[in-house]
């Protein structure tokens, strides 16, 4: 059996042990997890992006343009935003 080494910060792995064991879990079963599924997928099972997703951008794209027809109403409070989105969607409140 081999065994691996990690350097992180002090901070990270005091986050990371938290996380880890507030799931019942231990750092040896994680780690042992994740190389399995990255045998299993066939790839690092990580997203290394700098950007959005495509989604998101397109979302954002059409509320700029809707803001910049006029299309759009202000709201004061969350709560206001809230009840506008489920009253347009037909949701009873």
């Amino acid at each position: 059996m081999s065994q691996v080494t990690v350097r992180i910060s002090d901070a990270d792995k005091q986050q990371v042990d938290h996380i880890v064991k507030e799931l019942g879990l231990d750092m040896t079963t994680v780690t042992r997890a994740f190389y399995k599924q990255i045998i299993r997928e066939q790839r690092v099972p990580l997203d290394f992006s700098l950007g959005l997703p495509a989604e998101t951008e397109d979302a954002l794209e059409e509320s700029r343009l809707l803001a910049i027809r006029g299309n759009t109403k202000g709201y004061t409070t969350g709560k206001d935003l809230v009840d506008g989105v489920l009253a347009t969607a037909g949701v009873d409140q």
